[in-house]
């Protein structure tokens, strides 16, 4: 993990404010949540990417996620098991506030920071 997308309860601050806050929804799983600023970030199983999802059911660099002040896009990186945008399988989507991201065995939900 990188410094923009620690998990909200470190104490570290981010020069940036976050546009959206990813945030996982697994129960058995232990409970994370990403700030996403104005970037792309990796998502995948391998320790090269900012979001790492640690499953055999997450592809070695699963998605790309674009962050900019205008949108949020995700972009599957041809993965085995391809990405649900509320239960949708999708190859590639705009996404907004409030929708759900499977990837794998992760759920995730992505909101969108008001100022």
């Amino acid at each position: 993990m990188d410094n923009e997308t620690i998990p909200l309860d470190s104490s570290s601050s981010s020069a940036e404010e976050p546009l959206y806050i990813l945030s996982l929804l697994n129960n058995e799983l232990m409970s994370s949540s990403w700030k996403l600023s104005n970037r792309e970030y990796k998502i995948g199983r391998s320790s090269e990417n900012n979001i790492i999802l640690d499953d055999i059911t997450v592809s070695r660099n699963h998605a790309l996620l674009s962050v900019s002040k205008e949108n949020i896009k995700i972009t599957d990186n041809n993965s085995t098991n391809g990405i649900y945008i509320n239960n949708v399988i999708k190859s590639d989507s705009e996404l907004k506030s409030g929708d759900k991201i499977q990837i794998g065995k992760y759920l995730l939900l992505l909101t969108e920071v008001m100022k």
